[in-house]
Order: C-alpha cells, then sequence, then structure tokens
C-alpha cells in the first residue's frame, strides 16, 4: 500500500509541474504571438516606406527628365 502511495504521490508531482510548466509556455507563446503582431506592423510600415520612397523617386525622375527635355529644345 505504502509503494501505491509513494506512486501517487510522484504522478501528482508530475502533473503539478506539467501544470506550471504550462502555465509559463501559455505566457510565451503569448509573448511571442505579440511579437509577431509587432513584426508583421513593422514589416507593412516598412514596405509602406518603400512604396513611396519609389513612388516619389518615379517623380523625381520624370521631372528631372522634363527638365533635361526643356533643356534639349533650348
Amino acid at each position: 500500500m505504502k509503494d501505491l502511495e509513494d506512486r501517487f504521490a510522484e504522478v501528482e508531482k508530475r502533473v503539478h509541474a506539467l501544470v506550471i510548466e504550462n502555465h509559463a509556455l501559455k505566457g510565451r507563446v503569448s509573448e511571442l504571438e505579440q511579437e509577431l503582431a509587432e513584426t508583421r506592423q513593422e514589416s507593412q510600415s516598412a514596405e509602406h516606406f518603400r512604396e513611396r520612397q519609389l513612388h516619389i523617386r518615379e517623380k523625381i525622375e520624370q521631372v528631372l527628365n522634363s527638365l533635361e527635355t526643356l533643356n534639349l529644345k533650348e
């Protein structure tokens, strides 16, 4: 009977340890999900910045081409 009680106590300790570890892992998963969401937002912002940068560069090139065309006509 003592052996059975010892085994049961060991199982209870292991289950308790797993519950604690599970709780800690859930917290870590939550942190990582938040970090992932922030990274996605930053990525989208960076992509938007690159698109705006390209658009502005194209506009500048158009203006420069127009100026060159005007200079050639003069």
